[in-house]
């Protein structure tokens, strides 16, 4: 009483009575809509460069590329897996090994992990191989041109603070940071936050969207809260548990976005590159 440090989520939770869900069952819906529109409204992104914005995409690019080239080898297929293991479940990293080693189950694999995942994977792969990233594919090349030329851009801590959410559960903080941790259990009530704060995709995921459209990085600021808002209009959930639900409608929404089905705010499209 008498702070406004709260005030954010005060506010999404008035919002999101207003959203209505496409599914009258979205059984996380509620309890998850706040904090998601939280992570959408409180970042921005006035001072994002036309090269952090492509990095976010390469580096989720370079994941994908990493998986499907860890098929083929196995150290790396051990080395993807125990840097996986940070952020997945028992279950998801068997399913995910699973994948890795079907000859078929690279569709089902692209699936599966999330692009805070495939962000996190990038960057500790960078690390621990800087002289064989490149060799992994054509985001990786491009990767290691812009950062060459334009480290602090493409710098992982830098991009962490510009394209992650806030914790204030977690970190009891409003600053937005990227904490690469295993998705929490889905609970109602105030724990429900714990859940809602450790899905971090959505940022990563919308602004590789921007830069695959050719959108203007000013452009988030417009489109990150359509798109969340879209987000959470089309989540369904067919139990308390199904955290996936959030990926699907993540991608669902996606799709609709690249095939021009959201509409923009007249005038925005001015800041197209």
């Amino acid at each position: 009483m008498g702070s406004l440090v709260d005030l954010p989520y005060a506010l999404a939770s008035t919002e999101q009575d207003f959203v209505a869900p496409k599914n009258v069952q979205a059984l996380v819906w509620q309890e998850t809509a706040p904090e998601i529109l939280v992570s959408a409204i409180q970042p921005r992104w006035w001072t994002i460069s036309r090269n952090e914005l492509h990095s976010v995409a390469l580096y989720q690019r370079l994941g994908e590329e990493v998986l499907a080239a860890s098929k083929m080898n196995s150290e790396l297929r051990a080395e993807v897996l125990l840097i996986l293991s940070d952020l997945l479940t028992p279950d998801r990293l068997e399913r995910i090994e699973r994948a890795l080693k079907s000859p078929d189950g690279t569709a089902t694999l692209m699936t599966q992990v999330l692009p805070v995942e495939l962000f996190y994977l990038a960057v500790e792969l960078r690390k621990k191989y800087p002289n064989q990233v490149s060799t992994w594919g054509q985001a990786a090349q491009e990767l290691e041109d812009l950062s060459r030329n334009y480290p602090s851009e493409t710098d992982s801590v830098r991009i962490s603070a510009d394209f992650g959410v806030p914790h204030p559960t977690l970190m009891l903080s409003n600053s937005c940071t990227l904490l690469n941790m295993k998705p929490v259990s889905a609970y109602s009530g105030k724990a429900s936050r714990l859940f809602a704060e450790s899905w971090e995709s959505n940022n990563l995921y919308w602004a590789r969207l921007a830069d695959e459209k050719g959108y203007s990085p000013v452009m988030l600021n417009i489109l990150v809260p359509l798109l969340t808002r879209r987000m959470i209009v089309n989540t369904f959930a067919s139990n308390i548990d199904d955290w996936p639900a959030l990926l699907r409608a993540m991608e669902e929404t996606g799709d609709e976005f690249r095939q021009g089905r959201i509409t923009i705010p007249v005038g925005s499209t001015i800041a197209r590159q």
